[in-house]
């Protein structure tokens, strides 16, 4: 037990690693984590109105209806039919489009869809926000058009007539219907988020600090001691390999706290027990990774500048190909397969998988089990070849 005790002594040493690594991660995991939310708010929703100066220079049903139609839409801002006014208007952002009506405008709408011509087109004048002026220029040819389509449809009807449907086209509203999720799905949906992005977390920092605890326990000089002593190589390895256990244990219980009392999870955990638990297993079989990383690493004689940097790279290469930082749904199919051989996808399915899950059922337990068993056995293979590194760094001495 001196030994692992001295691990946990060096691993102090370096308190620089412990405040960027796992405080400094933990905190931008939190932050993170405050942007998602599984939750929808019920609210009311509103269509977006712009504001229109509409200039009617026709004066006629159509350009009447047009408008009348608009401010069901939009806001209708009165301006003078000036081009100083005009342009004041826009310049000033009291507007953010000018529509014109020019003269003989409904006449020549009619015309041109009775005889299959051509549809006039309305003057547009936009200003600074220029979303909002092609929403409103967009909405009047749209209205222009039903106008049209229904003169052509039936050419006897009146245009009386054919103006009050498109308002009444215009009024009409979507019906919609805002569902607000359960506080148990938002909180387990963070903390889901918060376990696969502490994937980098724990990578980068079991690699690094339990790299420098194996790496110092490993120099020549502490070598020489230990063989000079009465405790076997085998048991100071093991117990160098506790010690580094017991570091990438505290990581995991410290990500685990944070996540749990960050996400909301601790209000819902009655509920939610069961399978917070089973996520938890997960992230710390994950675990196992980077600290059967770690030993590989010292074993191949990387030191200190080498483990950060392999450390922090292959801590976002892994935590990307597990989805922390964009969904793998969004991504091609050569990446979504890349990434099932990473042992970061399959501890990002048996955590979501247990946070999704409304109960524990043995189907769950057993697609879980089947990615903690790949898990595993990626920190078998990683482990083995530190093995044999270990094995030619001894017959080369």
């Amino acid at each position: 037990m001196n030994i692992a005790k001295r691990a946990l002594t060096i691993a102090l040493r370096h308190p620089i690693y412990i405040v960027i690594y796992i405080g400094f991660l933990s905190v931008m995991g939190v932050a993170l984590m405050g942007e998602v939310d599984g939750g929808v708010q019920a609210s009311e929703t509103e269509g977006a109105r712009a504001r229109i100066a509409w200039i009617d220079r026709d004066n006629s049903a159509v350009s009447r209806g047009m408008q009348d139609a608009l401010a069901q839409t939009d806001e209708l801002v009165p301006c003078k039919d000036e081009s100083i006014a005009l342009q004041a208007a826009l310049a000033s952002g009291r507007v953010d489009a000018v529509l014109i009506a020019p003269a003989e405008f409904g006449d020549d709408l009619i015309d041109s869809a009775r005889s299959g011509r051509e549809l006039p087109a309305l003057e547009v004048a936009a200003g600074s926000n220029m979303q909002a002026a092609a929403l409103a220029s967009r909405r009047a040819s749209r209205m222009a058009s039903l106008i049209a389509s229904q003169t052509a449809i039936d050419p006897q009807m009146n245009i009386s007539q054919v103006v009050a449907n498109v308002q009444n086209l215009a009024g009409i509203r979507a019906n919609v219907e805002s569902i607000e999720a359960t506080q148990e799905g938002s909180a387990a949906s963070r903390l889901a988020f918060y376990l696969t992005f502490s994937s980098y977390t724990v990578t980068s920092s079991v690699v690094v600090i339990a790299g420098v605890v194996l790496a110092a326990m490993s120099e020549p000089e502490v070598r020489r001691r230990q063989l000079a002593s009465a405790v076997s190589s085998w048991r100071s390895g093991l117990e160098s390999i506790a010690g580094c256990a017991a570091l990438t244990l505290s990581v995991c219980a410290w990500v685990a706290v944070v996540g749990i009392a960050t996400s909301g999870a601790a209000a819902s955990f009655a509920q939610l027990a069961p399978q917070i638990c089973l996520a938890l297993i997960s992230f710390l079989a994950f675990s196992v990774v980077p600290l059967s990383l770690a030993y590989t690493l010292t074993q191949c004689g990387l030191r200190e500048e080498a483990l950060n940097a392999i450390a922090n790279l292959g801590g976002m290469v892994m935590s990307f190909l597990g989805g922390a930082w964009v969904p793998l749904s969004l991504m091609g199919p050569v990446v979504q397969t890349a990434a099932r051989l990473s042992p970061t996808f399959w501890m990002y399915d048996a955590v979501t998988r247990s946070l999704e899950a409304p109960s524990m059922t043995p189907q769950l337990i057993g697609a879980v089990g089947i990615d903690l068993g790949i898990i595993v056995l990626f920190a078998a293979a990683i482990t083995s070849a530190g093995l044999v590194a270990a094995r030619l760094r001894v017959s080369e001495r």
